[in-house]
């Protein structure tokens, strides 16, 4: 699906990515109690390692995050977070590949793009009082995400009035607070936060309207990869069974216009979206 204002482009801190096909950003997370894959990369080799199999693979981005963010998760110390975050980033970056960086810390954010890192995925919106201006500053692609609540107290009866409005209001309030601070409009993504403070109807109304979302003109980032409103549907109840099901969501969202999707399984995501680029190249030249 071609969107009229869907962005073509995403202004990064020292280079300019290309969305006019989807991109797919591979997750490292470097902490022992991530939802799906926690302790398997905790170390700074391991999770090295996993960042480049996920860009041999296929991956554009590899976001790199010290801090888990699943339902009820404890918060981690701001030296806990650069110890286990700035190496990873420091060593991938130092090899050519895009690094994202997941935090909510200006700290965090001020040494990741020293780091090298290109990109800046705040769960929270670039709330936390410095965020907006170390994020500006930065440079960096900035990933402005919608969550009611905190990780600990999200999925505890989300609730609202309009969510597709309310989510729209927020990223658009936070994309202002971000051109105050000085940051670069071409420089901002937008992401509902599937799982994010929402239960499992309102997870796929976002999913259902991302087409509403592209609309609003910023590149627009889905991730649903494993989550567990997937296994609601489904009724696959381990996070690392459900890749059947995140790739399909993963291809709605960009036949809807996502131009990026967040994925722990970058290999069968890869493979599914070059089927789509072969059909949408066949449509071509059907109509030739």
């Amino acid at each position: 699906m071609q969107n009229s204002k869907a962005a073509v482009a995403w202004k990064l801190r020292t280079r300019t990515l290309d969305l006019t096909r989807p991109r797919i950003m591979g997750i490292v997370n470097v902490t022992p109690d991530s939802f799906s894959d926690g302790g398997e990369h905790a170390t700074t080799e391991a999770a090295v390692a996993w960042g480049r199999k996920l860009a041999a693979d296929g991956a554009d981005i590899i976001d790199v995050g010290g801090e888990s963010t699943r339902p009820g998760a404890a918060d981690v110390s701001l030296e806990e977070e650069l110890a286990r975050v700035i190496p990873v980033v420091k060593t991938l970056a130092r090899e050519g590949l895009i690094v994202s960086v997941d935090t909510s810390k200006p700290e965090v954010m001020r040494e990741a793009a020293a780091a090298g890192a290109e990109i800046l995925n705040d769960i929270r919106g670039f709330r936390e009082a410095g965020a907006p201006q170390a994020a500006a500053q930065s440079g960096c692609g900035l990933i402005v995400m919608h969550m009611q609540g905190t990780p600990r107290t999200m999925q505890k009866a989300p609730s609202y009035t309009d969510l597709i409005g309310e989510v729209t209001d927020f990223l658009l309030s936070q994309e202002k607070v971000l051109l105050a601070a000085g940051a670069d409009p071409a420089a901002v993504m937008f992401d509902p936060g599937f799982g994010f403070g929402k239960n499992v109807e309102q997870n796929f109304e976002l999913l259902a309207a991302t087409a509403h979302f592209v609309e609003l003109g910023r590149p627009f980032l889905m991730a649903l990869s494993r989550k567990s409103s997937l296994g609601a549907v489904t009724g696959v109840a381990k996070a690392g069974d459900r890749i059947v099901s995140s790739v399909a969501g993963a291809l709605i969202a960009v036949e809807r216009g996502a131009q990026l999707v967040r994925v722990h399984d970058v290999r069968e995501t890869k493979e599914a979206f070059d089927v789509l680029a072969a059909v949408r190249a066949a449509e071509v030249r059907l109509k030739d």
